[in-house]
């Protein structure tokens, strides 16, 4: 299993913070498949970095 409970996320740019994700929920059981669809910059690939343990969430937990 994979779950993110309320998970947050940001970057720090040029004008200041720039929030990637904000208070994702997120149930992934054994044997589901998914597909994160988004536009450029929504925080697809922040998500995914956090599930491989690449990249701590600004709040909220990740749990495997």
């Amino acid at each position: 299993m994979l779950e993110f409970q309320e998970v947050s996320h940001q970057y720090r740019g040029h004008g200041g913070i720039i929030p990637a994700l904000e208070n994702i929920r997120i149930s992934v059981q054994p044997g589901e498949f998914v597909c994160l669809l988004g536009p450029s910059g929504c925080g697809k690939t922040s998500l995914l970095n956090m599930a491989g343990g690449f990249l701590e969430p600004a709040a909220g937990r990740v749990l495997y």
